[in-house]
């Protein structure tokens, strides 16, 4: 290694409501001109500890069309799958129907996570929707699990506001 950096400057902690990401920035074994970054993105979860969390999100949706609520991908740096994500219904919508496909799908990485360059072609993943009954108005919710081959759980909890 060229010098030593304390790990203080090499840890950037993020605190996002019941979520802390942990981005770690380092080189290792490659000189600064060579420019040899990488980037490791560690999600750490402030729950039980036991790879169980919820997620929470809010959709809008138009009556009778249908929309695209959640997707999930486990992705390696060259955009080859890390694994599997299945998932299920737990709790299905009151005034429409959802339903889960396994298939590829367009990720969302952001800068700097290596990965982004996988947002410009399908990666294996798993995704879900939702179509409201014809002439529903009002609030709607789907609760989700999905399992990856890593031995993580997450219900997701997803309203629907339908107009």
């Amino acid at each position: 290694m060229v010098g030593h950096t304390s790990w203080d400057s090499l840890v950037k902690q993020v605190r996002i409501k019941n979520l802390t990401v942990l981005l770690v920035a380092f080189s290792c074994l490659t000189p600064p001109a060579a420019g040899g970054q990488t980037y490791l993105v560690r999600r750490v979860d402030e729950g039980s500890g036991k790879g169980y969390s919820d997620i929470h999100a809010s959709r809008a949706a138009i009556s009778g069309e249908k929309i695209r609520i959640w997707f999930a991908t486990l992705t390696n740096p060259d955009c080859s799958s890390a694994g599997t994500v299945t998932a299920q219904i737990v709790t299905p919508p009151h005034h429409g129907h959802a339903d889960i496909s396994t298939e590829k799908v367009y990720p969302n990485f952001i800068a700097p996570n290596p990965r982004v360059i996988c947002d410009t072609h399908k990666v294996d993943g798993v995704q879900a929707f939702y179509t409201s009954d014809a002439g529903f108005h009002g609030h709607d919710k789907i609760v989700l699990q999905s399992a990856t081959s890593e031995g993580r759980v997450r219900r997701v909890l997803i309203d629907v506001d339908v107009r």
